[in-house]
Protein backbone atom coordinates (compact mmCIF):
# COMPACT_ATOMS: atom_id res chain seq x y z
CA UNK A 1 0.00 0.00 0.00
CA UNK A 2 1.77 3.74 -0.57
CA UNK A 3 1.28 5.94 1.55
CA UNK A 4 0.32 9.11 2.17
CA UNK A 5 3.02 11.91 1.60
CA UNK A 6 3.61 13.33 5.02
CA UNK A 7 3.37 16.73 3.48
CA UNK A 8 0.24 16.10 1.76
CA UNK A 9 -2.42 18.51 3.35
CA UNK A 10 -4.67 15.16 3.50
CA UNK A 11 -1.99 13.98 5.97
CA UNK A 12 -2.28 17.16 7.84
CA UNK A 13 -5.78 17.50 8.09
CA UNK A 14 -7.28 14.04 7.42
CA UNK A 15 -10.61 14.61 8.93
CA UNK A 16 -11.68 17.62 5.70
CA UNK A 17 -11.05 14.74 3.18
CA UNK A 18 -14.62 12.97 4.30
CA UNK A 19 -16.32 16.19 5.55
CA UNK A 20 -15.94 17.56 2.32
CA UNK A 21 -17.18 14.76 0.43
CA UNK A 22 -19.92 14.03 2.50
CA UNK A 23 -20.87 18.05 2.46
CA UNK A 24 -20.90 17.60 -1.40
CA UNK A 25 -22.79 14.93 -1.95
CA UNK A 26 -25.86 16.21 0.33
CA UNK A 27 -25.43 19.21 -1.60
CA UNK A 28 -25.92 17.62 -4.70
CA UNK A 29 -28.62 15.61 -3.10
CA UNK A 30 -30.57 19.05 -2.04
CA UNK A 31 -29.77 20.18 -5.84
CA UNK A 32 -31.62 16.95 -7.24
CA UNK A 33 -34.58 17.17 -4.75
CA UNK A 34 -35.29 20.77 -6.22
CA UNK A 35 -36.43 19.72 -9.39
CA UNK A 36 -40.49 19.18 -9.13
CA UNK A 37 -40.95 15.65 -9.05
CA UNK A 38 -44.19 14.22 -10.26
CA UNK A 39 -44.32 11.64 -7.79
CA UNK A 40 -42.23 11.07 -3.93
CA UNK A 41 -41.50 7.72 -6.31
CA UNK A 42 -39.75 9.53 -8.73
CA UNK A 43 -38.08 11.72 -6.42
CA UNK A 44 -37.04 8.66 -4.52
CA UNK A 45 -35.72 6.47 -8.12
CA UNK A 46 -33.82 10.11 -8.94
CA UNK A 47 -32.13 10.23 -5.44
CA UNK A 48 -31.12 6.74 -5.83
CA UNK A 49 -29.79 6.75 -9.64
CA UNK A 50 -27.70 10.11 -8.48
CA UNK A 51 -26.11 7.58 -5.36
CA UNK A 52 -25.41 5.24 -7.76
CA UNK A 53 -23.38 7.22 -10.14
CA UNK A 54 -21.49 8.79 -6.80
CA UNK A 55 -20.21 5.23 -6.27
CA UNK A 56 -18.42 5.33 -9.19
CA UNK A 57 -16.40 8.11 -7.78
CA UNK A 58 -16.23 6.71 -4.76
CA UNK A 59 -14.56 3.45 -6.35
CA UNK A 60 -12.36 6.17 -8.41
CA UNK A 61 -11.11 7.32 -4.97
CA UNK A 62 -10.16 3.97 -3.08
CA UNK A 63 -7.91 3.37 -6.20
CA UNK A 64 -6.44 6.63 -6.01
CA UNK A 65 -5.33 6.52 -2.28
CA UNK A 66 -4.93 2.38 -2.70
CA UNK A 67 -7.64 1.69 -0.39
CA UNK A 68 -9.80 -1.06 -3.01
CA UNK A 69 -7.92 -3.61 -1.30
CA UNK A 70 -8.19 -3.08 2.14
CA UNK A 71 -12.17 -2.72 1.83
CA UNK A 72 -12.67 -6.03 0.50
CA UNK A 73 -14.82 -5.29 -2.48
CA UNK A 74 -12.69 -8.08 -4.32
CA UNK A 75 -12.22 -10.76 -1.64
CA UNK A 76 -14.25 -13.15 -1.62
CA UNK A 77 -16.52 -14.87 0.66
CA UNK A 78 -14.83 -18.10 1.44
CA UNK A 79 -12.00 -15.60 2.78
CA UNK A 80 -14.32 -13.98 4.92
CA UNK A 81 -13.93 -15.06 8.55
CA UNK A 82 -16.26 -18.31 9.48
CA UNK A 83 -18.42 -17.12 12.21
CA UNK A 84 -19.28 -13.56 10.01
CA UNK A 85 -22.91 -14.37 10.29
CA UNK A 86 -22.68 -13.46 14.16
CA UNK A 87 -21.57 -10.62 13.30
CA UNK A 88 -24.09 -9.05 11.20
CA UNK A 89 -27.30 -10.86 13.53
CA UNK A 90 -27.26 -8.69 16.26
CA UNK A 91 -27.85 -5.49 13.31
CA UNK A 92 -30.94 -7.46 11.32
CA UNK A 93 -33.04 -7.27 14.46
CA UNK A 94 -32.79 -3.65 13.73
CA UNK A 95 -34.66 -4.52 10.63
CA UNK A 96 -37.15 -7.51 12.07
CA UNK A 97 -38.43 -4.85 14.19
CA UNK A 98 -39.11 -2.39 11.46
CA UNK A 99 -40.92 -5.42 10.03
CA UNK A 100 -42.91 -5.85 12.83
CA UNK A 101 -44.07 -2.78 13.52
CA UNK A 102 -45.29 -2.51 9.88
CA UNK A 103 -49.16 -2.47 9.53
CA UNK A 104 -49.53 -4.90 6.37
CA UNK A 105 -53.40 -4.24 5.90
CA UNK A 106 -52.31 -1.11 4.12
CA UNK A 107 -50.00 -1.80 1.88
CA UNK A 108 -50.87 -2.47 -1.81
CA UNK A 109 -47.73 -4.39 -4.01
CA UNK A 110 -46.62 -3.75 -7.74
CA UNK A 111 -43.98 -4.70 -9.84
CA UNK A 112 -42.65 -1.10 -10.35
CA UNK A 113 -42.71 -0.24 -7.10
CA UNK A 114 -41.13 -3.88 -5.91
CA UNK A 115 -38.18 -2.52 -8.22
CA UNK A 116 -38.36 0.66 -7.19
CA UNK A 117 -37.31 -0.61 -3.37
CA UNK A 118 -35.19 -2.76 -3.88
CA UNK A 119 -33.37 -0.15 -6.35
CA UNK A 120 -33.85 2.30 -3.43
CA UNK A 121 -32.34 -0.21 -0.62
CA UNK A 122 -29.80 -1.25 -2.56
CA UNK A 123 -28.32 2.15 -3.75
CA UNK A 124 -28.19 3.61 -0.33
CA UNK A 125 -26.94 0.60 1.00
CA UNK A 126 -23.88 0.57 -1.78
CA UNK A 127 -23.50 4.59 -1.75
CA UNK A 128 -23.64 5.14 2.03
CA UNK A 129 -21.13 2.41 2.98
CA UNK A 130 -18.28 2.52 -0.14
CA UNK A 131 -18.41 6.25 1.29
CA UNK A 132 -18.64 6.13 4.99
CA UNK A 133 -17.04 2.60 6.19
CA UNK A 134 -15.48 1.90 2.86
CA UNK A 135 -13.38 5.39 1.82
CA UNK A 136 -13.91 7.45 5.06
CA UNK A 137 -12.67 4.39 7.64
CA UNK A 138 -10.09 3.19 5.59
CA UNK A 139 -8.50 6.90 4.59
CA UNK A 140 -9.14 7.54 8.15
CA UNK A 141 -7.07 4.65 9.60
CA UNK A 142 -4.58 4.44 7.33
CA UNK A 143 -3.81 8.25 8.27
CA UNK A 144 -3.77 7.62 11.71
CA UNK A 145 -1.71 4.79 11.53
CA UNK A 146 0.42 5.30 14.31
CA UNK A 147 -1.89 6.13 16.73
CA UNK A 148 -2.68 4.15 19.52
CA UNK A 149 -6.29 2.91 18.78
CA UNK A 150 -6.29 3.80 15.64
CA UNK A 151 -8.96 1.54 14.46
CA UNK A 152 -11.15 2.87 17.29
CA UNK A 153 -10.40 7.02 16.09
CA UNK A 154 -11.25 6.41 12.92
CA UNK A 155 -14.42 4.40 13.69
CA UNK A 156 -16.22 6.94 15.99
CA UNK A 157 -14.90 9.92 13.85
CA UNK A 158 -16.80 8.06 10.26
CA UNK A 159 -19.68 7.61 12.82
CA UNK A 160 -19.45 10.72 14.08
CA UNK A 161 -19.00 12.66 10.80
CA UNK A 162 -22.20 10.21 10.03
CA UNK A 163 -24.40 11.21 12.44
CA UNK A 164 -23.52 15.08 12.12
CA UNK A 165 -24.80 14.61 8.73
CA UNK A 166 -27.94 14.36 9.39
CA UNK A 167 -28.08 17.52 11.00
CA UNK A 168 -29.19 19.13 7.00
CA UNK A 169 -32.09 17.45 7.78
CA UNK A 170 -32.83 20.67 9.73
CA UNK A 171 -34.20 22.38 6.43
CA UNK A 172 -37.15 20.37 6.38
CA UNK A 173 -37.65 18.98 10.01
CA UNK A 174 -37.63 20.16 13.72
CA UNK A 175 -34.58 19.65 15.96
CA UNK A 176 -37.06 17.65 18.31
CA UNK A 177 -36.27 14.81 15.15
CA UNK A 178 -33.09 15.81 13.64
CA UNK A 179 -30.66 15.19 17.15
CA UNK A 180 -32.39 11.69 17.63
CA UNK A 181 -31.74 10.94 14.03
CA UNK A 182 -27.96 12.58 14.75
CA UNK A 183 -27.44 10.04 17.60
CA UNK A 184 -29.35 7.07 15.60
CA UNK A 185 -26.57 7.46 12.52
CA UNK A 186 -23.26 7.56 15.24
CA UNK A 187 -24.22 4.16 17.10
CA UNK A 188 -25.14 2.47 13.90
CA UNK A 189 -22.12 3.66 12.37
CA UNK A 190 -20.21 2.38 15.42
CA UNK A 191 -22.08 -0.82 14.52
CA UNK A 192 -21.02 -0.99 10.55
CA UNK A 193 -17.80 -0.12 11.29
CA UNK A 194 -17.46 -2.90 13.95
CA UNK A 195 -18.29 -5.38 10.80
CA UNK A 196 -16.26 -3.76 8.53
CA UNK A 197 -13.24 -4.31 11.17
CA UNK A 198 -13.82 -8.12 11.45
CA UNK A 199 -15.00 -9.22 8.31
CA UNK A 200 -12.23 -7.36 6.50
CA UNK A 201 -14.97 -6.80 3.62
CA UNK A 202 -17.29 -3.86 3.02
CA UNK A 203 -20.13 -6.58 1.40
CA UNK A 204 -21.32 -7.73 4.63
CA UNK A 205 -22.22 -4.50 5.64
CA UNK A 206 -23.49 -3.18 2.57
CA UNK A 207 -26.08 -6.50 2.99
CA UNK A 208 -26.82 -5.42 6.11
CA UNK A 209 -27.67 -1.77 5.87
CA UNK A 210 -29.47 -2.57 3.00
CA UNK A 211 -31.64 -4.97 4.53
CA UNK A 212 -32.31 -2.80 7.29
CA UNK A 213 -33.40 0.51 5.10
CA UNK A 214 -35.81 -2.22 2.67
CA UNK A 215 -37.28 -3.40 5.97
CA UNK A 216 -37.83 0.54 7.33
CA UNK A 217 -39.19 1.99 3.77
CA UNK A 218 -41.81 -0.85 3.28
CA UNK A 219 -44.78 1.47 4.44
CA UNK A 220 -43.16 4.27 2.65
CA UNK A 221 -43.25 2.46 -0.63
CA UNK A 222 -45.96 0.28 -0.61
CA UNK A 223 -48.22 2.11 2.13
CA UNK A 224 -50.48 5.76 1.66
CA UNK A 225 -48.33 8.28 0.92
CA UNK A 226 -48.09 9.75 4.11
CA UNK A 227 -47.60 13.62 6.65
CA UNK A 228 -44.44 12.29 8.82
CA UNK A 229 -45.83 11.80 12.16
CA UNK A 230 -43.51 13.36 15.12
CA UNK A 231 -42.31 11.12 17.61
CA UNK A 232 -42.01 11.09 21.65
CA UNK A 233 -38.87 11.27 23.73
CA UNK A 234 -39.73 8.02 25.37
CA UNK A 235 -40.11 6.51 22.04
CA UNK A 236 -36.51 7.95 20.71
CA UNK A 237 -34.85 6.87 23.81
CA UNK A 238 -36.19 3.25 23.44
CA UNK A 239 -35.08 3.35 20.15
CA UNK A 240 -31.79 4.46 21.10
CA UNK A 241 -31.14 2.22 23.64
CA UNK A 242 -32.39 -0.97 21.28
CA UNK A 243 -29.26 0.54 18.49
CA UNK A 244 -26.98 0.39 20.91
CA UNK A 245 -27.82 -2.92 22.49
CA UNK A 246 -27.76 -4.45 18.32
CA UNK A 247 -25.65 -1.62 16.78
CA UNK A 248 -22.82 -0.26 19.45
CA UNK A 249 -22.04 -2.69 21.39
CA UNK A 250 -21.63 -5.19 19.37
CA UNK A 251 -19.68 -2.99 17.11
CA UNK A 252 -17.33 -2.22 20.12
CA UNK A 253 -16.48 -6.07 20.42
CA UNK A 254 -16.35 -6.22 17.21
CA UNK A 255 -13.68 -3.40 16.76
CA UNK A 256 -11.39 -4.50 19.80
CA UNK A 257 -11.23 -7.90 17.92
CA UNK A 258 -10.02 -5.53 14.95
CA UNK A 259 -7.68 -3.40 17.09
CA UNK A 260 -6.53 -6.54 18.72
CA UNK A 261 -5.24 -7.81 14.90
CA UNK A 262 -3.33 -4.81 13.88
CA UNK A 263 -1.63 -5.23 16.87
CA UNK A 264 -0.19 -8.88 16.37
CA UNK A 265 1.02 -7.59 12.90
Amino acid sequence: MNQISEQSWVRRYPILLPVLLIAGSIGLFKLIGLYPYPSKFADDMAHSSAQLLLCLGLLWLLRRFDLFEQTGLTKPMSQWPRKWPLAVIPMAMIGLINLLSTDWSQLSFDAIRLGGWIYNSLSTGLFEEILLRGFCFYFLLQCWRDRKNALFLAAFAQALIFGLAHLSNLQHNPASEVIPQVIYATLLGIGFAGIMAYTKSIWPAIAIHSLINAMGDVTTFFGPEQTDNVGNASGYVAAILIIFMVSTGPGLYLLHLGQKQLAQR
